[in-house]
């Protein structure tokens, strides 16, 4: 049975301004295909009505996802993060100018298509009255998934008047690993293939889910960062992608094993392949050296 909510009271935040800010339009944050659709629908919503375009803000954008991430990882469906903090302050905490501003925030759980996010809160008063705000230029989207949670889809739309392209780099998307082991350098004939393992914990608060967008982790290319690497690729994701763990889920505090193949190019020599684990669409994890030498004889 498919169920949805949304947040009983849109809280508005509306702060005493102490003169807007303006700035040049912010830069287009990283968003997954699904949070660009909703961008997208309330963007015509608001068009149909002669209200302002919203640009995207990449600070906004920081805070929703944080918001939404944060209720899929504990489980929770409110305004208040269970931090203590309200919209405003998360919004400011992420870089963007919230208390120089108006803000605004609209909260969505359960639901799995944009149509119905969008849909519950234009039939929410309180919901709608955020949507149609004409002081409102920019916006943050972020959506999480939580297995087992009571809603398993949670939504965050974060609203504000002042056009801001600023993401604040400090602020801590939840994706950490260090580095838990790798299989020796192998030493293999032109054109055959042989196996290679990276073990990588999850040091981080929020869960790793595979096929989950913004929160599936991949081995990815590096050194430089999403390099092809096609003359080595063997059954991976991409050429610049070579694995997901071997497991649907890899909790904080549990080891994600990444077991992927290689294939030793004509020519004999050394070949090195450095790696590195990587959120799409969110944000890589710490570097941590992992390379191999294949070494093709």
């Amino acid at each position: 049975m498919r169920f949805g909510r949304v947040a009983m009271a849109s809280m508005l935040a509306v702060v005493s301004v102490f003169g807007l800010l303006s700035s040049s339009p912010a830069d287009g944050a990283t968003l997954d295909s699904f949070e660009q659709d909703l961008v997208a629908r309330i963007n015509e919503f608001r068009a149909s009505r002669g209200l302002p375009t919203l640009l995207v803000a990449d600070s906004l954008t920081a805070a929703a996802k944080w918001m939404s991430a944060d209720m899929s990882v504990r489980d929770y469906f409110a305004h208040t993060s269970l931090d203590g903090r309200a919209p405003v302050q998360r919004m400011n905490d992420a870089g963007y100018p919230a208390f120089q501003s108006w803000t605004g925030e609209d909260l969505a759980a359960g639901y799995s298509s944009t149509a119905d996010v969008l849909t519950g809160w234009i039939n929410s008063p309180a919901h709608y009255a955020v949507l149609v705000n004409p002081v409102y230029h920019a916006i943050g989207v972020g959506r999480s998934y939580g297995a087992g949670t009571t809603y398993g889809w949670y939504w965050t739309a974060d609203f504000g008047s002042a056009v801001d392209a600023g993401a604040a780099a400090s602020f801590d998307q939840g994706y950490h690993g260090r580095f838990g082991g790798q299989s020796p350098d192998p030493t293999i004939a032109p054109g055959q293939t042989t196996t290679l393992v990276v073990a990588i914990a999850n040091t981080g608060y929020r869960g790793w889910y595979t096929g989950v967008p913004n929160q599936q982790v991949a081995l990815g290319t590096s050194s430089p960062l999403d390099v092809s690497r096609a003359e080595l690729a063997s059954g991976w994701v991409s050429a610049n992608r070579i694995a997901t763990p071997t497991t649907t889920y890899v909790g904080p505090g549990q080891m994600g094993w990444f077991q992927f193949s290689v294939r030793a190019p004509s020519v004999p020599g050394d070949y090195v392949l450095s790696v590195r684990g990587v959120v799409d669409g969110v944000t890589w994890l710490e570097d941590q050296g992992i390379s191999f030498t294949l070494h093709v004889r």
